[in-house]
């Protein structure tokens, strides 16, 4: 009973999290554009508080319940995090969508974002063959010091603390009514507070168990036959609901529209996943694992890969920007 309870609840956040991922434009390529061109930093903020929503839950639980719930394990090449979070900021800037972003497009109907896929298993497959790096995990400093833990718990209390006034539109039913039922979007608050919190508990007690992981852990078996993945029921299990979730939004939403691609698009998607693909293998994780599980957890190659992929995607929209402007 216990299993299928479980189950359930992951199925519940899954979908909760695809239909968020859809119907918020939580994508960090947007998050850059908008910030740059725009001068808009309000979806990076909404990345912020979703690793506080996520960490103000984990930190508690990998201390209550150490057998269930696990912070993220750290790794010391954080000169190979950096350059690899670069590597995938470009591959994210290529492709026009990180994970999030190619997920939400997808579920859509944009089906020329199927070649970013096959693009990431191509680029996951390549370097598991010519590179398999040598990293020894470490525990979480928030696992293993107890004033760590409670000083980045307080910290992450006073973010979310700082942004609940915000979600004030969450405690109206008719708000509600209309994102789930009608075609309202969700604000990059709402919506990073379904992910963070989610996103956060599901990586914490299953691991890899989104579609990206899914595609990173085949890919690796083709390869490296010795290799031993982590049981595929939570990533099949979460993979179809967050698709399902996904679908729901874009068909309450009126924008489901099946779309296919040209040549040039098509090119960009397929490198730009083979690079995306290749960058998550080394890093270890795409942007979602970096967000939701590897920030709250303090894991240093979390923070270096975050801060070179977002750094990326920003020179890359000011130099495209100022060379638009000249």
């Amino acid at each position: 009973m216990n299993a299928i309870a479980v189950a359930i609840a992951a199925s519940m956040l899954s979908f909760a999290m695809g239909f968020a991922i859809r119907r918020g434009t939580v994508c960090v390529v947007v998050a850059a554009q908008d910030l740059v061109v725009r001068r808009r930093p309000d979806k990076f903020i909404g990345f912020a508080t979703a690793a506080c929503w996520s960490g103000l839950l984990l930190v508690p639980l990998a201390w209550t319940a150490p057998a269930v719930f696990h912070l993220s394990p750290g790794y010391d090449q954080l000169i190979q995090a950096f350059l690899f979070g670069c590597l995938y900021g470009i591959g994210a800037w290529a492709n026009q969508a990180c994970g999030f972003g190619t997920l939400a497009h997808l579920t859509g109907g944009r089906l020329g974002y199927l070649l970013t896929l096959a693009g990431w298993v191509i680029g996951a497959s390549f370097i598991s063959k010519v590179y398999r790096p040598q990293q020894i995990p470490e525990p979480s400093l928030l696992a293993t010091s107890p004033l760590a833990a409670i000083a980045a718990w307080l910290a992450f209390a006073a973010v979310c603390w700082w942004s609940w006034p915000r979600l004030r539109l969450l405690r109206r039913r008719s708000r509600w009514r209309k994102m789930l039922l009608g075609r309202a979007r969700m604000r990059p608050f709402e919506a990073m507070l379904i992910i963070g919190i989610g996103g956060g508990l599901l990586y914490a007690c299953a691991g890899s168990w989104t579609y990206l992981g899914l595609l990173s852990s085949y890919a690796s078996q083709l390869v490296m036959h010795d290799f031993a993945p982590i049981s595929p029921l939570p990533a099949l299990l979460g993979t179809a609901m967050m698709i399902g979730g996904g679908l729901f939004a874009a068909v309450r939403s009126a924008s489901f529209r099946l779309r296919g691609t040209n040549w040039r698009q098509g090119s960009r998607h397929l490198v730009g996943g083979t690079i995306m693909g290749l960058a998550t293998q080394l890093i270890p994780g795409g942007n979602g694992v970096i967000i939701v599980y590897g920030l709250p957890s303090f894991a240093p190659h979390a923070l270096t890969a975050y801060f070179g992929m977002t750094l990326t995607l920003m020179l890359i929209f000011a130099a495209t920007n100022y060379s638009r402007r000249a």
